[in-house]
């Protein structure tokens, strides 16, 4: 699948749905969405930090979590960057759909949060010129064809700075027939036939498996010497979350 593909499927849907794009509960499509719906999204992105702190700090209580320049790769529309500012003395958020980042801006806005900031990127690699102690990614990578995903992380990991930490969640494992796996492909690949075929308008979001040991390997050839695994499961998809610590020592 081309990436011109499915990232046009980003780009169309931060136009027409923002909120539901990111978090694909019914209440936050644009025609139900109400101020009730858009507190509990916020704040299930709040939620989600406090939990990312909390186990950073367990899993390695010594180093106080407290991010100079931070990064959260896939911002959407700042669920998550704007709760990361809370935490960290400047955030950038970055992502693929304009309609996403000004709707984000929209938000930081509301909010009054000064030391967030978003744009627009494209390519995958070569967007970041800055280094980073901390970055974050939740639930995009799975989003992303691995072809591109790897490369992605390949220049995310090259971003983070010596002694930085980083968080990410990838998809590695789908329990569905390949016949299903085919028929998602297509559905993605040529959305105006499925929709001609089915009647149905709705959205066929992407959704590709990681392969681990490439993972792995990319992270130890950036020196993530630490790692935190957590697994779980949301419907058919099976998740890992990384907790990461880069050290170019070997100590």
């Amino acid at each position: 699948m081309s990436r011109k593909v499915y990232g046009q499927f980003w780009k169309d849907i931060g136009k027409t749905d923002p909120y539901f794009g990111v978090l694909t509960h019914p209440e936050y499509r644009s025609d139900r969405l109400d101020e009730a719906a858009l507190a509990a999204f916020f704040e299930s992105g709040k939620q989600h930090i406090k939990q990312t702190i909390h186990i950073f700090q367990k899993v390695w209580p010594k180093r106080r979590f407290k991010p100079k320049n931070a990064l959260d790769f896939g911002s959407g529309t700042g669920r998550l960057t704007l709760a990361l500012a809370e935490h960290a003395q400047r955030v950038t958020g970055v992502d693929i759909s304009p309609a996403m980042v000004a709707e984000a801006n929209l938000n930081r806005d509301r909010f009054g949060v000064s030391n967030a900031h978003f744009k627009v990127i494209d390519g995958n690699s070569g967007f970041l010129d800055e280094v980073y102690d901390y970055i974050h990614s939740s639930i995009v990578l799975q989003h992303i064809h691995p072809t591109d995903g790897m490369e992605i992380l390949d220049h995310l990991l090259e971003s983070l700075a010596d002694k930085g930490r980083a968080y990410i969640n990838v998809t590695y494992h789908t329990d569905v027939p390949t016949t299903v796996k085919w028929n998602s492909y297509l559905n993605i690949s040529f959305p105006r036939v499925r929709r001609w075929l089915s009647r149905n308008s709705d959205y066929a979001f992407p959704m590709f498996d990681y392969d681990l040991n490439a993972v792995f390997a990319l992270m130890q050839r950036h020196h993530i010497r630490r790692v935190h695994t957590a697994f779980g499961q949301t419907g058919q998809h099976n998740f890992v979350q990384l907790y990461m610590q880069k050290n170019k020592s070997k100590t």
